[in-house]
């Protein structure tokens, strides 16, 4: 059964139940102030009757007996009934099937000598008092009343809870039809979005935002946030899985240049054994060059994929001089072919990995020896958001359209910066400034050359 079935049951279960509770209090009360008022009228009348009886004289007794009247079985009029002690008829306003009515000799002992009393006979309520004149004598009024009464207002009184009871509960029903129709209204749009999602596997779809602050507009909220981080995680997925296949596919193009090389030298130092000293010469360094150039772009991808899994490892960092740092990465570089220069300060100090920032400095000189002229000045500062390092050549500069990617891997532009390596250097040293979480930009200065900005928290 659906929700909102089950809830419009509950809540014709509940108004039910509050009905029945309802109408049988309302039936009590009704009883007891029904009977209550019965008895006010008869004793008021008897008191009436009495009062009058008590104060007439033996010249009147003679017409206090009027002709008889109304028909207790026909009629719910109240009517007196006034007896002598023995018990006999002496005026009556209404009998009972055409008798006046005949109250038991008890009733009549009883009233005589406690001065009143109460009886229920033959369909009728009536209540009795004692009374005396001095010149008739004593006797018993009785005012009494048909019990078709009390059983008339309780008939129309249960017809009307009826049919009360019925129209409260169509207008429950629909009250909770609907209600539960626009409470669960999200969540039926939740349903039918989630549908869509399932099929369409389109995940920028969202829920519309609920203005109640209730339980639905936190189960809006949560699953808006729940689509929004599966979005971000299968885009993340899908760059990851693109960057993956670039990779492997420039690795695979990277790899066979050397192996082609080296299969084909060997090939030739295997056939043609009768080649002179200088080709197979020639042919073994070649190859040797080659095997060179393999295992600086297994170390290259390695340090990559090191990087990779400690992109959030940060158990080596350490208050490190970056400053430092720089000045020995000047004295490793005298033997490049580049002049370089360090300017900083004695004490340049962050936390951090003292061996990725060498190399990440390294790196950065290396590539101003390959591309970037015959000098590089590398300076290291502090700021009051971090610490700033910056290498800068006189080289020929980056293309506009080659800075952007001038820090992925395996890209090589096709100018004059192009020369030696597997363009994995740059990318490298992305790696080592954002598990430093730091940035690294490059501009072109306007003498010409490259400059590098690494900004380290």
């Amino acid at each position: 059964m659906k929700i909102r079935w089950r809830l419009t049951w509950y809540g014709i279960g509940f108004t039910a139940l509050s009905l029945v509770g309802f109408v049988i209090l309302i039936l009590l009360l009704v009883a007891g102030s029904a009977r209550q008022d019965q008895d006010d009228l008869l004793m008021s009348m008897a008191d009436e009757a009495a009062s009058a009886l008590s104060e007439l004289g033996s010249d009147t007794a003679g017409a206090v007996l009027p002709p008889v009247l109304p028909d207790a079985t026909t009629s719910d009029q109240p009517f007196i009934t006034v007896y002598d002690d023995a018990g006999l008829v002496l005026y009556a306003t209404g009998v009972i099937g055409g008798d006046p009515l005949k109250l038991p000799a008890a009733v009549i002992v009883e009233t005589l000598d406690a001065g009143t009393s109460s009886v229920d006979d033959s369909g009728v309520r009536t209540h009795t008092q004692r009374w005396e004149s001095e010149g008739i004598g004593v006797g018993v009024v009785a005012a009494s009343q048909s019990d078709s009464v009390i059983r008339d207002q309780f008939r129309g009184l249960g017809w009307f809870l009826v049919i009360f009871g019925f129209i409260a509960l169509v207008a429950a029903a629909i009250g909770a039809w609907f209600m539960a129709g626009r409470a669960l209204k999200p969540l039926k749009l939740l349903a039918d979005t989630t549908d869509e999602i399932g099929h369409t596997g389109d995940l920028s779809r969202r829920l519309p935002p609920v203005a109640q602050d209730d339980e639905v507009r936190a189960l809006t909220d949560s699953f808006n946030a729940m689509i929004d981080g599966i979005e971000a995680a299968r885009t993340e997925r899908d760059l990851t899985i693109d960057s993956q296949k670039r990779f492997v596919a420039d690795a695979s193009h990277e790899l066979r240049s050397p192996l082609t090389s080296i299969r084909a030298n060997a090939g030739f130092l295997f056939d043609r054994r009768d080649a002179s000293e200088e080709d197979r010469n020639d042919a073994t360094r070649d190859i040797g060059l080659e095997a060179d150039r393999m295992s600086r772009l297994i170390d290259d991808l390695l340090t990559l994929a090191r990087a990779d899994v400690r992109s959030d490892d940060r158990s080596d960092f350490a208050p490190v001089n970056v400053a430092g740092i720089a000045r020995s990465v000047e004295r490793r570089a005298r033997n490049l072919d580049v002049d370089v220069t360090v300017e900083a300060a004695d004490q340049v100090v962050t936390d951090g990995s003292a061996d990725d920032l060498a190399e990440l400095m390294w790196i950065l000189i290396d590539n101003a020896d390959r591309h970037g002229g015959d000098s590089v000045t590398l300076s290291v500062g502090a700021t009051d958001d971090g610490v700033t390092i910056e290498a800068t050549d006189n080289g020929p500069g980056i293309l506009e359209k080659d800075i952007s990617r001038v820090f992925d891997r395996f890209h090589r532009s096709d100018t004059a910066r192009s020369g030696p390596g597997y363009g994995l250097g740059l990318a490298i040293a992305r790696s080592i400034a954002e598990r430093h979480q730091g940035s690294i930009e490059v501009v072109n200065t306007s003498g010409g050359g490259a400059s590098f900005s690494i900004t380290l928290p």
